[in-house]
């Protein structure tokens, strides 16, 4: 085996290892429905913005995997749709989410989810939702 092939088997993330191996954690976050319509989990539901945000980004990518959507981007449209706040505060909270390194902007408009910083989302989200359960 060359050193090259070595370093691609060793040292580079599997995008699709890291997903399955995050499968059960993922699961508890949200539903997909064969239409790509994602349902937010009772427990998640009540995050702020941002961290569903990210759980759409999230399971949009699931959903590409799963060969229920065509693309793994989210556009911004869809978070202004979807969530009860100005574009300009939709923009901040995808702008956060980038410089945290877990999603990526494609293009104008279009989101991803950088999937070898999974772990660290879920870890974000399970913080938030414990933490919210014990506020309420």
């Amino acid at each position: 085996m060359s050193l090259e092939d070595e370093i691609q088997d060793r040292l580079v993330a599997d995008t699709e290892s890291i997903l399955q191996n995050n499968l059960d954690r993922v699961e508890k976050l949200f539903q997909l429905h064969r239409d790509g319509t994602v349902d937010i989990s009772d427990e998640y539901r009540n995050l702020d913005p941002e961290n569903r945000m990210l759980i759409y980004l999230i399971a949009q990518r699931f959903a590409k995997e799963g060969n229920i959507v065509d693309e793994d981007t989210v556009d911004s449209e869809f978070f202004y749709e979807r969530v009860d706040r100005k574009e300009r505060t939709i923009r901040d909270y995808l702008q956060n989410l980038r410089e945290a390194g877990l999603a990526t902007k494609e293009g104008r408009s279009y989101h991803r989810l950088v999937v070898e910083n999974l772990p660290d989302a879920l870890n974000r989200l399970e913080d938030a939702g414990n933490s919210n359960g014990d506020d309420g």
